[in-house]
């Protein structure tokens, strides 16, 4: 509550003066305890040890965000035990609307500062420069984007079935979420997107439809079959892969996020469907086969032979080093050889359906897809075509993005599944399967794979092409939230939220400090529409 009459705290601490106690105040006056304590504090009538550090800290100058990492608390829990700023006690309480807004607005700033990679206005004002020149190509391109016949079987939608792991819950879990969190099998998602959504598109569409707000690292990768299959295991077949289907390994985020131009005040909502809504351009650097390609020639020429250190879990003696020439190397070897490697993540520039196989409808040969790539490279001068980059002054962003756009090749389906990724701490996995695909004949009817009448709206497919956006078709549970500590977190916020024993004073200010910090996490606990959702 921002404003509050004088009348108000008057009364507050006339209560808690007479019944020394925050709970019974707090319901005789209509108040959360967590704002009759912050009344007592702001008075001088209650102190704990945690609000006298928080004091402390305050005094010497710190943000409420430098304390919460100083004292290992979130930021909405420091909140709870400061005082109220000066000029809060001033007219009535706000009205509902007021309340509402107070709400959007700090949701927005949390939305702001969560984002992975943070623009400054220059940064932003500077992008919308370079997009303003490429406008006329880009309206033309929406005018005629029609669908790479390489795609599965030609199509124009793809039905997509996200569905969360639930592997490491236990019963309990499961009767929490299936009780309190709308779950009726699973917490899913069916979804229809258009058949050239990226994976970097789709990304923000699964972010939206389960409830992130886009504040951490995530990924795409292969089931660990499918990665072994179609690498062999070998490193020196994933470095030929590198820019093809993997992502080299970096820590450039600016590049990897290279559109998180969120900016304060904006609806979240909006600003990601900007971001899922076609045409489907990529605007970065790294994810070009050739900037891929120059860090493995790089990698080759400094490591001739690495040193392997394997680690066996529960073993009282580690295995000893050992070298291993690098071009000889499983990919294994590599990552144990240096630790902070990873050659899993997927190029999130490739259109989803030229890496996602319909369910059931296409057997995989991997050796056919190495033969096909190797083919297609040994039509390539790359040490030449790495110069000449090398060597080129590009007259402006576009050129470059021109010369690298010609050199990446196209993909062949290699899985039915893949995995999304999101906050490494909090280990969410999505899992992704393409349930079936749709294209319109010559005579403008929808056939799905089978040459059969879809099992989708007809209207449905038809506004998914003509909007060039996902829409979600079909739900089970309801929406997660951030920083909550991944599902085992999310069940045990559910369970303080609706089995808290009221009459417990410690125990209902959990619940409200929880709530209350999940409301500005965007979190309401409603159900939404499959509509509504996207």
């Amino acid at each position: 509550m921002r404003n509050m009459s004088e009348n108000q705290v008057a009364e507050t601490v006339r209560l808690y003066l007479t019944n020394n106690s925050i709970l019974e105040t707090a319901r005789a006056i209509g108040m959360s305890t967590v704002k009759v304590r912050k009344i007592l504090i702001t008075e001088g009538l209650w102190e704990s040890d945690t609000s006298r550090k928080i004091g402390t800290l305050l005094d010497q100058g710190l943000t409420t965000e430098e304390i919460a990492e100083t004292l290992y608390m979130s930021v909405k829990n420091v909140q709870a035990y400061m005082p109220y700023e000066r000029g809060i006690y001033r007219g009535d309480e706000l009205s509902q609307d007021a309340v509402r807004a107070d709400r959007y607005r700090n949701r927005m700033r949390i939305a702001a500062s969560m984002q992975v990679a943070k623009r400054t206005k220059s940064e932003v004002n500077r992008t919308k420069v370079e997009e303003k020149s490429e406008r006329t190509e880009e309206m033309t391109d929406k005018k005629t984007a029609g669908f790479k016949e390489s795609y599965t079987n030609g199509a124009d939608v793809l039905r997509l079935h996200l569905e969360l792991d639930l592997k490491y819950t236990d019963e309990e879990e499961i009767r929490i979420l299936k009780e309190y969190g709308s779950m009726e099998k699973a917490i899913s998602r069916d979804i229809l997107v258009p058949a050239d959504i990226t994976l970097h598109a789709l990304n923000y569409a699964i972010l939206r439809m389960f409830g992130w707000q886009n504040g951490h690292l995530h990924s795409f990768v292969l089931p660990e079959k499918v990665f072994k299959e179609l690498t062999e295991e070998q490193f020196s077949i994933w470095t030929k892969m590198a820019g093809v289907y993997f992502r080299f390994p970096t820590e450039n985020y600016e590049d990897i996020y290279w559109d998180d131009d969120y900016r304060e005040g904006e609806s979240i909502r909006s600003w990601m469907k900007k971001k899922y809504t076609g045409p489907y351009r990529y605007k970065g650097n790294d994810e070009h086969y050739v900037m891929n390609q120059i860090k493995v020639q790089s990698m080759l020429a400094r490591w001739e032979e690495i040193t392997v250190h394997e680690f066996v879990f529960g073993a009282e003696k580690q295995p000893d080093p050992y070298n291993v020439k690098l071009k000889d190397a499983t990919i294994d070897q590599v990552v144990h050889a240096f630790g902070d490697m990873t050659c899993h993540e997927l190029l999130e520039r490739l259109p989803l359906a030229e890496i996602l196989c319909v369910k059931g409808k296409n057997e995989v040969k991997f050796a056919e897809v190495r033969e096909h790539l190797d083919s297609e490279l040994s039509n390539l001068d790359l040490p030449k075509v790495i110069e000449e980059y090398g060597n080129t002054r590009f007259r402006s962003v576009k050129k470059e993005r021109e010369f690298l756009e010609q050199y990446d090749l196209h993909v062949q389906p290699v899985t039915e599944q893949l995995i999304y990724r999101y906050d490494y701490g909090d280990g969410w996995e999505v899992l992704i399967e393409c349930e079936n695909a749709y294209k319109r004949d010559e005579t403008g009817q929808w056939k799905d794979t089978n040459g059969e009448t879809p099992d989708a709206a007809v209207d449905n497919l038809a506004e998914v092409v003509a909007k060039h956006r996902p829409i979600c078709i079909q739900k089970d549970g309801i929406e997660l939230v951030d920083d909550v500590g991944g599902i085992h977190g999310f069940c045990e916020m559910l369970q303080t939220i609706y089995e808290c024993d009221m009459t417990s004073e410690d125990n209902l200010e959990a619940r409200e400090n929880l709530l209350g910090w999940a409301d500005m996490m965007g979190w309401t606990g409603r159900k939404i529409s499959p509509k509504q959702t996207l």
